[in-house]
């Protein structure tokens, strides 16, 4: 890499790998794959997964908030929505929400990157558009849409990046949060 060090690297939540980023890539921004904290919370949260408000909170935190401000909303609504406030997993997230939370890294192009392998991505969507039963024809049906989708997500998100000025961050004060 000519000497260079990443701007971003993606792992799981393994502390010896936090730690060797940090050490060895001082400059390189420490990111958590979501496909691990799905992955993740479906077993540390199971009793409310099924629930579909709890997801809806649960994934505007991942995908819905545009700034720390919101975030810091949509998270302590949902702690206090589904009395949260002592869950240990959800604790230990928030406190690495930097590393997983878009709204804390508008500073930082990642090219719409949220995993650790583009195999884990690409299988997730193969496993969205297609089930076993499904015949060979109407599986690229799917394919080709699913393609168009994320075709166009990027058209529109380079159209984004075109349009001039980046998105002005502001920082402020973190809500308090209950221990």
């Amino acid at each position: 890499m000519g000497n260079k060090q990443p701007k971003s690297i993606f792992t799981d939540e393994d502390k010896a790998m936090s730690k060797a980023i940090e050490i060895v890539f001082p400059e390189t921004r420490h990111r958590l794959c979501t496909w691990h904290i799905f992955k993740n919370a479906a077993q540390h949260l199971s009793s409310y997964y099924n629930n579909l408000e709890f997801k809806k909170q649960f994934n505007k935190c991942f995908y819905g908030c545009y700034n720390e401000l919101e975030f810091e909303a949509s998270w302590n609504e949902m702690i206090t929505s589904f009395n949260l406030e002592s869950h240990s997993w959800l604790k230990k997230l928030y406190d690495l929400r930097k590393k997983w939370c878009p709204a804390f890294s508008l500073d930082t192009f990642l090219a719409n990157f949220k995993s650790t392998q583009g195999s884990e991505s690409t299988n997730n969507v193969f496993h969205q558009i297609s089930t076993k039963t499904m015949d060979l024809i109407k599986f690229v049906h799917h394919y080709e849409k699913k393609t168009n989708e994320m075709r166009l997500a990027e058209l529109e998100e380079d159209y984004r990046c075109k349009q001039g000025c980046p998105r002005l961050q502001v920082r402020s004060g973190i809500l308090s949060h209950a221990a």
